[in-house]
């Protein structure tokens, strides 16, 4: 189990396929729509994909299937998620990949490596900040989908 990036999933659908065999990927929701827009960009503006709606369906297998498991963040992962941001001047689109991978205690697997280096410095560090008084747990889109009925 990893934590993975939207860099590194969209290399798996578009160039590397066996990054995402063998593994399962939890990523952020945020991850499904950073991955469309990309493929988004490769048909129409950079024009090097034909027709993106088989990558956008092999997407929706691969978390159908819980190959990729989608989390919703919870206040504690937004809270951190925030800090990090603050921390590092950097966006909570990247930092959040990084929190969740220090929260669950798994690899992350980025193609940026900013946030790389980041991850490696808060380990190193062992500390995000102020304790949190949040719950750690960490909700699969579905096991959100159960609680709330």
């Amino acid at each position: 189990m990893i934590v993975a990036d939207s860099s590194y999933i969209v290399e798996g659908i578009l160039r590397d396929a066996s990054l995402l065999e063998n593994e399962v990927i939890i990523a952020p929701d945020l991850a499904l729509y950073e991955i469309m827009n990309t493929l988004w960009k490769h048909e129409v503006l950079i024009r090097d994909l034909e027709n993106s709606s088989a990558r956008i369906s092999l997407l929706l297998e691969l978390v159908s299937a819980k190959t990729v498991q989608l989390v919703r963040p919870d206040e504690k992962l937004i809270d951190d998620t925030y800090r990090l941001s603050v921390k590092h001047k950097a966006s909570v689109y990247d930092t959040i990949f990084i929190a969740l991978a220090l929260e669950l205690g798994l690899e992350l697997k980025s193609f940026d490596e900013r946030q790389v280096d980041m991850l490696s410095e808060e380990e190193r560090s062992g500390k995000l900040g102020p304790p949190n008084r949040h719950s750690t747990e960490t909700h699969t889109t579905e096991n959100f989908r159960d609680k709330s009925n």
